[in-house]
């Protein structure tokens, strides 16, 4: 809610290029965000001991920091060429902030998981505000300092780095008395045994990030930043009610569907429904409204200068209604060890878009076709990870029956 109220105020700081640069530098920090700390994250909840899962954390987090390092160091080396490549030169005074920001998000991303295993989602929350607060305080202020290129990507770098210190409390909750000489034995032990998660979730998390932010780049490169910046806020603003719902269900379903697979019982196919078919209900009526009434609304509240982004709206509404279900319940194959089929689906998506962009532009199409040409594909392999969310989730159902049966008694195996 923040972020929607403090929209029609960065409006009207920040011009359409500066949301492009922003757009782009956003894209960067988010796409290596989302592999700096190695996928470890994603098994934080999974292990049965808290001490496993505390060791996960902390390798996450020394990942996350490497990658920082050497981000920087490469930056230092390319940082003109990177700038040069979306044709924005002033791009290159801020390039700094994205490996630290990158960082900062994977962090956040680690120490959020913790908060998952241990249900502390009053501190989910409280992180939520104090992310958000931060962000939009340090974008306002520098604006008003006039720091136009630079000022949205230094409020995201400082918001992520607020939300991961308000989660850092949760890292004193630690269980098994670990003696301090063999700490890093611990660590290292613990990296071996999760390995799967770096070697096929790290390309797979690269994949799934590029196929919602590879678009980004595409469209500042073949129609300028201020297209860029035109799309870039219209996702920015879709993507708050997908943030303020999914992301909460996204988080509590994670939790829930873990505890169900880890005790058995055939609950988690029925609780891949019921989620489901509650966010359907919110989806469905959610897509006709940002088709129908948002575009005409978002001249009057954001300026004119905005009215493009209007248009674009219309061309996300059904991708954002494909994501607020599909992303939610995203994290089904990776809880019953699905990584492959993640990784494919990743690889699928990532060829769809692009291509869905890359043939629109390169055909004479408009930047709204192309803009339409992703909102569609984009959508339509949301439809496909739900459908391998089911099939995942029921096929697990069935071989548990299975299993059941075959260790009943044959009276009671016949009876059933």
């Amino acid at each position: 809610m923040l972020l929607l109220l403090a929209a029609p105020v960065l409006a009207r700081m920040y011009s359409p290029a500066d949301f492009g640069a922003f757009a782009v530098l956003g894209t960067l920090a988010t796409t290596l965000g989302a592999v700096a700390s190695g996928r470890f994250e994603l098994a934080v909840p999974l292990p049965e001991r808290d001490q496993e899962a505390h060791d996960l954390v902390a390798v996450g987090l020394l990942a996350a920091l490497g990658t920082a390092l050497a981000g920087t160091a490469v930056l230092m080396v390319a940082r003109g060429e990177i700038a040069a490549l979306f044709n924005q030169p002033a791009l290159s005074s801020w390039l700094w902030l994205t490996p630290w920001t990158a960082a900062a998000i994977a962090a956040v991303q680690v120490l959020n998981q913790l908060a998952i295993r241990y249900q502390r989602y009053p501190a989910i929350g409280r992180r939520n505000f104090f992310q958000a607060g931060a962000t939009l305080l340090t974008q306002i202020g520098a604006g008003l300092m006039g720091l136009r290129v630079g000022g949205l990507a230094l409020g995201l770098g400082v918001g992520q780095t607020v939300g991961a210190l308000s989660l850092l409390p949760g890292m004193r909750r630690r269980s098994g008395d670990g003696k301090p000489e063999t700490r890093h034995r611990s660590l290292w032990r613990t990296a071996l045994k999760h390995r799967r998660f770096p070697l096929l979730l790290a390309p797979s998390g690269l994949l799934n990030v590029l196929g919602l932010q590879l678009p980004v780049l595409l469209i500042a490169y073949y129609y300028g930043s201020a297209v860029a910046g035109w799309f870039g806020f219209t996702q920015r603003v879709l993507a708050i009610p997908v943030g303020l719902l999914g992301l909460a269900v996204a988080q509590v379903y994670l939790a829930e569907l873990s505890r169900a697979a880890r005790t058995g019982g055939g609950q988690a196919a029925a609780l891949f429904l019921q989620v489901s078919r509650q966010l359907g209900m919110v989806a469905a009526p959610g897509a006709l409204l940002i088709a129908f009434a948002v575009p005409p609304a978002f001249t009057r509240v954001f300026g004119a200068e905005w009215s493009t982004s209007g248009t674009y709206v219309q061309a996300l509404a059904v991708f954002t209604a494909a994501q607020l279900v599909g992303s939610s319940l995203s994290q089904t194959l990776i809880v019953f060890g699905r990584q492959g089929l993640q990784l494919a689906w990743d690889v699928g998506r990532l060829l769809l878009v692009a291509a869905a962009v890359m043939i629109t532009a390169r055909s004479g199409g408009s930047a709204l076709a192309a803009v339409w040409a992703f909102g569609l594909s984009a959508a339509s392999a949301y439809g496909a990870s739900w459908l391998l969310s089911y099939h995942v989730v029921t096929s697990a159902r069935g071989q548990e029956s299975s299993h059941k049966s075959e260790q009943a008694p044959p009276a009671l195996a016949d009876s059933r």
